[in-house]
């Protein structure tokens, strides 16, 4: 249900720029791996989820074919980077995130873990929209408690 939440615009990505995990020729492509700059939250053009702070939150952003999944960006088994995980296809229909640390998978529907099976762990998942010049907005039930708090400089 999209239609009560609050929608956040993503300012360092857009759709277009997204790895898109549907696409073959970009699924299958080799490339050389460097280190991004320090501060960099982006691994653009590169086989990764894109990392952005959207609403005072880490969210990893995916793109498969038409649709654009959000997630958390940490693993709820141990903090992994969600946003290096791979994207993989499951045997019952649907697409998972693969985490890099230890494999764990969760749905990007439904943010349920799939693998391991039998465990009671899930990762936050929030609605996405894309408007016609590609331009991303995430959506939250509230406002991130931080934007209330005075942890951050004027």
């Amino acid at each position: 249900m999209t239609e009560h939440k609050l929608f956040f615009p993503v300012k360092e990505v857009t759709y277009k720029e997204l790895f898109d995990w549907a696409d073959p020729g970009q699924r299958y492509k080799t490339s050389s791996v460097s280190v991004p700059p320090k501060n960099s939250l982006l691994h653009q053009n590169s086989r990764t989820g894109s990392l952005v702070d959207c609403n005072k939150m880490k969210i990893a952003l995916f793109r498969h074919g038409e649709q654009v999944f959000a997630v958390n960006e940490k693993c709820p088994h141990a903090g992994g980077p969600l946003h290096l995980g791979d994207i993989e296809e499951m045997p019952e229909g649907g697409l998972c995130v693969r985490c890099p640390w230890h494999s764990w998978r969760f749905d990007l529907t439904t943010g349920k873990v799939t693998m391991p099976r039998g465990r009671d762990l899930s990762t936050a998942v929030y609605p996405v929209r894309v408007d016609q010049d590609g331009r991303i907005s995430i959506g939250f039930d509230k406002f991130a408690d931080s934007y209330f708090t005075a942890e951050d400089d004027f």
